[in-house]
């Protein structure tokens, strides 16, 4: 019996556990085959890319490129690689600009001026010199960056984002130019993101030549009053400003005089987006655009308003070497050395580049030299000075600049060999200050007028008068 009793407990004890492993577990798994990528044969999307021509033959051109580093610029050097190697390899030269107050200095000799994302805004001034480089011949190029910008902080903390387009804008507004403050973006073509904007339509330039597409990554729109729009996107490329398609506007405008160029991109310049599609070609453009700007040389320009390595300074013979003239054009050469020209003091009329001096007495070794001008000197009190009216010889001295194949001539007239010396002393400080430029004449001051008066001559006569006696009658008797 107590057999039994053990059976039926363990019966009663394995049972349970029997039934609930049957239950659950019917057998040998027979698990299905999970199905996985094939990652061997996946490839990663590549954007195209352009490998340069080693064989390419690039023409010299060569010329000085300021690059604008004193306006807090949101770049490093070694981002500016590219363009920097095109520029070099077509015979340029690269300056970098660390001091604003150079700037009118360096444009007189540069070819062109580049201004990346600025932080700084440009003075009245600083935009007038660069008005003035271009206006003379000069190239500026702009490029701006959606996404890079400046942030400061109010006095509350809050953030204040500075987009580097209203930094920008009052430069390239006198061009016809403006960057809008928004980024272009295209979500069903992109190079691998949607603010990676590809550009196959293009305005008919030198610098889109060879391009059938081009990729830009993160760009502000550019529209233009009167230039020529250069990339122009495709229509599901929209603004973020109101999600829509502007046909009038794109990723890089030129002006219409030719000499400004202004991207919404700076990206497309570093590594490695310099080689997708036909980035590299358009980077060869913008160097060729760079490098092929020249200045008309004008008065404006000097001292480099000289082509040769001599300068010959010619005197008339009312011009004597007085120890006076000695210093001054010791001061000029000495100014001069700085900008690789030497002087040569000579008896006969030059034959190159000159330095003319003489007064404004009528004499034929100045007739050659005041005849192009329409100049007539005589002893009458005021000149006609074409352009100026008459202006007074008394405390006012010439410039006259003339450009030939020979060589380009300076010529300096005044009323006395006293103020001819002033006049050099001003030339010497590399400036043409106290002076009034138009065209290729300049008008300076360098004295005072034949009827200044400080009135000491009024007080002398009042003080040496004679006294009038009172007389006092006589009283009567």
């Amino acid at each position: 019996m107590k057999k039994n009793m053990l059976w039926i407990a363990i019966a009663a004890l394995i049972f349970p556990l029997l039934a609930r492993g049957l239950w659950f577990y019917r057998g040998i798994p027979n698990r299905p085959e999970i199905g996985t990528p094939d990652y061997q044969a996946l490839t990663i999307s590549q954007p195209p890319l352009e490998t340069p021509s080693a064989d390419e033959v690039i023409d010299q051109i060569n010329g000085i490129v300021l690059l604008d580093f004193a306006h807090a610029n949101q770049y490093q050097p070694p981002e500016t690689k590219s363009l920097q190697e095109a520029i070099e390899k077509r015979g340029g030269k690269i300056e970098t600009l660390t001091d604003s107050t150079l700037l009118e200095y360096k444009l007189k000799y540069a070819s062109a001026y580049i201004v990346i994302s600025p932080s700084y805004m440009f003075s009245a001034d600083e935009t007038r010199i660069v008005k003035a480089f271009v206006n003379r011949g000069g190239r500026l190029l702009a490029f701006t960056d959606a996404t890079r910008g400046a942030m400061y902080y109010d006095i509350n903390g809050n953030i204040l984002n500075f987009p580097d387009t209203s930094l920008i804008n009052p430069l390239l507004s006198a061009f016809g130019i403006t960057l809008n403050n928004d980024y272009l973006y295209n979500v069903e073509e992109h190079e691998g993101n949607f603010r990676n904007v590809f550009f196959d339509d293009f305005g008919k330039n030198e610098l889109t030549f060879g391009l059938k597409r081009v990729a830009l990554y993160g760009t502000h729109s550019v529209k233009t009053s009167s230039g020529l729009i250069l990339l122009r996107g495709a229509e599901s490329t929209l603004s973020s400003i109101d999600d829509a398609h502007d046909p009038d506007e794109g990723g890089a405008a030129l002006s219409a005089d030719g000499n400004v160029l202004a991207f919404g991109d700076f990206t497309f310049l570093t590594s490695p987006y310099q080689n997708v599609a036909d980035n590299a070609t358009l980077i060869a453009n913008i160097a060729d655009f760079t490098l092929g700007g020249k200045q008309i040389i004008t008065l404006a320009n000097f001292p480099f308003t000289f082509t040769q390595p001599v300068l010959q300074v010619y005197r008339t013979s009312e011009v004597r070497m007085t120890a006076e003239m000695t210093a001054a054009l010791s001061g000029l050469q000495e100014s001069l050395r700085y900008v690789g020209i030497s002087i040569e003091i000579t008896d006969e009329q030059p034959d190159g580049d000159a330095l003319i001096l003489g007064l404004y007495t009528p004499s034929d070794e100045l007739l050659d030299y005041v005849k192009p001008f329409d100049i007539e000197l005589d002893d009458n009190e005021f000149i006609n000075v074409p352009g100026f009216g008459e202006v007074g010889r008394y405390g006012n001295a010439l410039l006259l600049f003339n450009a030939n194949k020979k060589g380009n001539t300076i010529t300096l007239l005044a009323d006395t060999p006293e103020d001819l010396i002033v006049l050099l002393n001003t030339l010497a400080s590399n400036s043409l200050s106290g002076c009034i430029q138009q065209g290729d004449i300049a008008v300076c001051s360098v004295g005072y007028g034949g009827s200044y008066s400080d009135g000491s001559e009024t007080e002398t006569e009042a003080t040496t008068e004679p006294a009038t006696e009172e007389v006092t009658p006589t009283p009567g008797g």
